[in-house]
């Protein structure tokens, strides 16, 4: 089983889609995610957790922002991943559970095969409609997808830990999951966070099947900059100040330049809800190499602005790369964001397949998060060998 990003229910990991005016993201209100099953297994089992869309009864509220909505969610099959072929499963927001997994059970359909053999479905989301009318157009719709094959995404998604917006004072639900410990009747201290399920990162996989000449990947909305005016966004070198031309326009995308974070990164602990929500750290993320390399991007984007974050063996000029590695060898590699508040919405732009948690056969998740090099090796033993395209640009020389 491999979970998207994460298989654990209280975590507050989410993939997250997002309509309407104020959130100011960078993705749309669809999103695609493969779903691959080995070529011998004659069906398959998928689920989704918190599929529905922000409830309007209090007590059954999580993770999900905004108003009651109607999304819709559809497996087709798609063994060219090209979003395109016949529907085998359809259903609403209104049919799924709050903070709960549903869980399908399909027969595999040889009309799915891919080249190599597998079947390939896309499970399609889209944010159809709100459910009440006189209320103000948006929503954040916070979930998880699991299947029993390998789950992954190849085009521009947003991530986030959990979706908690309003003090805990008038919405608990989340930070009481994500905190079990959290008690705010005497006062809030670093004892509510002891056992947290969070710990600021989350992290994807992606394979390189072999020796590459560049790796780059393009981060976005990270609201890199702090309260006091530290460690803020810089016009980064080596990325046009332009919008990029992959960047859907229907989007809040501005160009790339210095654009100062909003929401802060680390804001002021100046209320308990404040405190609660922080990882210490500006946020950042990690590139680390099947060989042990480790390349930081400590700088990553501001405000609903897209960076490029390129490693390569031909050149140290930083108007033209990021890092400089003697080599990028071929094998499974780890992007680990950390520092990474509640609430901050960051969105990817992979060049290749990304997929996150992965459980070798026989094992069962528990609610733990396993450690970064636990997720590491399981993903590595089950993710080789099914997918991965490194998009890679060799330079001739003149």
């Amino acid at each position: 089983m491999s979970c998207m990003p994460t298989c654990s229910s209280v975590d507050g990991r989410f993939l997250l889609l997002v309509d309407g005016f104020a959130f100011q993201t960078l993705t749309t209100e669809t999103l695609n995610i493969r779903i691959v099953i080995p070529g011998d297994d004659p069906d398959f089992t998928f689920g989704i957790f918190d599929g529905d869309s922000n409830s309007p009864v209090p007590s059954e509220k999580n993770w999900d922002v905004g108003v009651p909505y109607l999304v819709r969610y559809t497996l087709k099959i798609d063994p060219d991943m090209d979003d395109n072929g016949p529907v085998v499963f359809e259903e609403f927001s209104t049919n799924f559970p709050n903070n709960a997994w549903a869980d399908f059970t399909l027969p595999t359909d040889d009309l799915a095969r891919n080249a190599d053999g597998d079947f390939v479905y896309t499970l399609t989301l889209t944010a159809i409609e709100q459910l009440n009318t006189n209320l103000p157009d948006l929503v954040s719709n916070a979930f998880k997808v699991r299947a029993s094959g390998i789950v992954l995404v190849d085009e521009i998604f947003t991530f986030l830990s959990s979706s908690v917006f309003n003090p805990p004072a008038t919405d608990p639900n989340d930070l009481q999951i994500i905190f079990p410990n959290y008690d705010p009747s005497d006062g809030v201290g670093p004892e509510d966070k002891v056992g947290a399920n969070y710990d600021g990162t989350i992290s994807f996989f992606f394979d390189v099947p072999e020796e590459a000449i560049e790796l780059e990947f393009w981060d976005g909305d990270a609201d890199r900059g702090n309260f006091d005016g530290t460690q803020t966004d810089t016009n980064d070198p080596n990325t046009p100040d332009t919008i990029p031309p992959f960047a859907p326009l229907s989007t809040d995308v501005v160009a790339q330049g210095v654009n100062p974070p909003e929401p802060f990164d680390d804001k002021e602990p100046d209320s308990d809800f404040n405190f609660m929500t922080l990882s210490p750290g500006a946020v950042s993320y990690l590139t680390i190499f099947p060989d042990g390399q480790v390349f930081d991007n400590i700088n990553p984007s501001g405000n609903r602005e897209w960076e490029l974050w390129l490693i390569s063996t031909l050149t140290d000029n930083p108007a033209r790369a990021d890092r400089m590695a003697p080599v990028i060898p071929a094998g499974q590699y780890e992007i680990r964001f950390q520092g990474l508040d509640i609430n901050n919405f960051v969105s990817l732009r992979p060049l290749t397949s990304v997929v996150g948690e992965v459980i070798p056969d026989g094992e069962i998740p528990t609610v733990a998060v396993p450690t970064i090099s636990e997720w590491g090796l399981i993903a590595l033993a089950a993710f080789f060998g099914i997918i991965g395209v490194l998009y890679s640009r060799k330079y001739r020389q003149a």
